[in-house]
């Protein structure tokens, strides 16, 4: 069951979201002040985030910075009544992988959710057994030894 971390300081969307969420297998921790995310985000350990930007506390866009730069594969995902064009590429510049407008159709949200989750599976690194060995045959030493 994918863990969601879903911040939202609005009481009726944050709760309307978490169940819509919840009712699909995911796993959601609702935070309402910006303030308390990264100490909810280091207990929870969640697969992805989606933050709202404008938060007591502390503003999505700077939380987002914050998990790209402490947890850089874990996705993110803006859901924000900030609907300017400069305002997405804030959002993007901060570190999203997705930006949803409000309002938003909740099919969207999820299937947006569902593909960002893909994706990072997709790019996690091959684990020790599958990985290939680059620079063991004789050619590549030799090379390697003239590069340097």
């Amino acid at each position: 069951m994918p863990k969601i971390l879903y911040v939202e300081d609005e009481p009726f969307l944050g709760k309307i979201v978490k169940e819509s969420l919840e009712s699909r297998q995911f796993e959601v921790r609702l935070v309402a002040d910006g303030g308390q995310v990264m100490a909810a985000f280091e207990q929870f350990r969640p697969d992805a985030c989606v933050l709202d930007v404008m938060l007591p506390g502390r503003d999505g866009f700077s939380l987002g910075e914050e998990i790209r730069q402490k947890h850089p594969a874990v996705p993110i995902l803006f859901l924000s009544a900030k609907v300017q064009t400069e305002d997405v590429l804030t959002g993007f510049r901060s570190g999203a992988n997705d930006y949803v407008r409000k309002p938003f159709s909740m099919e969207e949200l999820i299937v947006r959710l569902q593909n960002i989750l893909k994706i990072s599976q997709l790019a996690t690194p091959l684990n020790a057994q599958e990985g290939i060995a680059l620079g063991s045959s004789a050619s590549s030493r030799t090379a390697g030894t003239a590069i340097r």
